[in-house]
């Protein structure tokens, strides 16, 4: 008898547990551990709306993206080019990968954890080997953790989990109980609301939920669960393991807030600040210590699905080894530039494809009969728009970086409906997803009426 399931053959409470468990390892990492915290600085008084505006991009989404990868019965890659043909779901599809994997998310990870490091023991060096040679060491223990990706979330949930847990629990509780300030007055201007929507694209939860599913599927699989019961059982998992981080993330926040603006700083500075004046010089290390490991299991867990995407999408012409590797030695070079470096230069391009994204995993979980010719023809109006809103949107944030800002580019973009907030895609999108249900419709129509005629 398997003792990882139960009588229906689902996985038993103690097996979900720790696979919802992996999952929010894989999620909560260093962006999900700081990002949160900094928002709830920047938002003060008005922190619980932009968590509302957070929640739907960072977490709901999260969740709706597991669903439909199992509503939509395929991978990532599968289902984008389902609604938009090969060619552009290709295309789309291994910009996320690429981005997600070796140009940002999980070089990312360990340029966060380095920053933290530095911050925590207050190193002082101006040579960029130390760097160099932790970001080396980082990708070495993740490729331990990586070397069976059947067995990736089982070492996630047995070794890594339990340790990061009891470390934020402790952060998180004491911040709580003992709050350093009161709340003050938001630092931006504009709505909370829109403030934590665009900003939980930051995270890149949505996209790492999608990657992250090949990871589930195959533990599952290890696991004993049937196809049968595989969709069900991805769900409970994706909705268990983003529980937990909603938790994390809405503790975080008020931790932030409640640091009354006593605290000028940012991100992992900020962080180590709060544990600092929690903890003392051991809450610094205590915050080091848990952001190694955040950024640890994120780092695992992409890099794992990844890597599966590019066996799956070349039908197995390259060995999963050989693709983590590739993508490990990438995310060293990439790695090597620091945070700063790697957040300026590559956000852009991450907030430009998120809206494509949410169209995907939004369509996926709630168009009844999504797979019909007639919702295809629709979404893939809705999916094109969308990208072209998030490029215009990228190309608005890099004129911005270089100085042009007053350009003729940028002023016309903010001539449209909720562009100053990163939002101009949502209202056309819709509207080009009506278009493309009545034009199909009006197609199916002539086409019926010249069958009559034709009779």
């Amino acid at each position: 008898m398997n003792k990882n399931l139960n009588a229906k053959g689902d996985l038993t409470l103690p097996a979900l547990f720790m696979c919802g468990g992996a999952l929010f390892s894989m999620h909560f990492g260093a962006s999900s551990m700081v990002w949160p915290m900094n928002w709830g600085k920047e938002s003060g008084e008005e922190f619980l709306m932009a968590f509302a505006g957070a929640f739907i991009t960072s977490l709901l989404l999260v969740v709706i993206g597991y669903i439909a990868l199992a509503k939509g019965n395929g991978t990532f890659s599968e289902i984008t080019n389902r609604i938009v043909g090969k060619k552009f779901g290709t295309f789309f599809t291994y910009v996320t990968i690429i981005i997600l994997g070796p140009l940002y998310c999980i070089p990312r990870m360990s340029a966060a954890s380095w920053d933290s490091i530095v911050q925590a023991f207050n190193l002082q060096t101006d040579s960029r080997l130390p760097l160099i040679l932790f970001t080396i060491a980082f990708y070495v223990v993740t490729y331990f953790f990586l070397m069976n990706p059947g067995k990736a979330m089982d070492r996630i949930s047995s070794i890594l989990f339990p340790i990061l847990l009891i470390i934020v629990v402790a952060i998180v509780g004491k911040g709580l109980l003992n709050p350093i300030a009161e709340p003050v007055a938001k630092t931006y201007e504009g709505s909370a609301f829109a403030y934590g929507f665009t900003n939980g694209y930051a995270t890149a939860e949505i996209l790492c939920a999608l990657i992250f599913g090949a990871v589930i599927i195959n533990t599952l699989k290890n696991k004993g669960v049937s196809e049968e019961r595989m969709t069900v059982n991805m769900i409970h998992v994706g909705i268990v393991g983003i529980a937990m981080l909603t938790c994390t993330h809405l503790a975080h926040m008020a931790i932030g807030a409640y640091t009354g603006g006593t605290l000028d700083l940012t991100y992992t500075a900020l962080y180590t600040a709060v544990a600092a004046q929690l903890f003392g010089k051991v809450g610094g290390m205590l915050f080091a210590g848990a952001l190694f490991l955040a950024a640890l299991t994120t780092a695992i867990g992409l890099t794992s699905g990844c890597a599966e995407f590019f066996v799956s999408t070349s039908n197995g012409a390259y060995s999963y080894k050989k693709c983590a590797s590739l993508i490990l030695l990438l995310s060293i070079v990439f790695g090597c530039l620091g945070l700063t470096n790697i957040l300026s230069l590559l956000s852009p391009i991450l907030d430009g494809i998120y809206p494509t994204a949410i169209v995907l995993v939004i369509y996926y979980c709630f168009m009844p009969n999504a797979n019909s010719s007639h919702a295809l023809h629709a979404c893939k109006y809705a999916m094109y728009t969308a990208f072209a809103f998030g490029m215009l949107d990228m190309v608005w944030k890099y004129l911005g970086q270089l100085g042009l800002s007053e350009s003729a580019i940028c002023q016309a973009y903010l001539k449209l409906p909720f562009a100053s907030v990163s939002l101009a895609w949502v209202p056309w999108t819709i509207i080009a997803f009506i278009i493309g249900w009545v034009t199909f419709r009006e197609g199916a129509k002539i086409t019926e009426s010249s069958k009559k005629t034709a009779k």
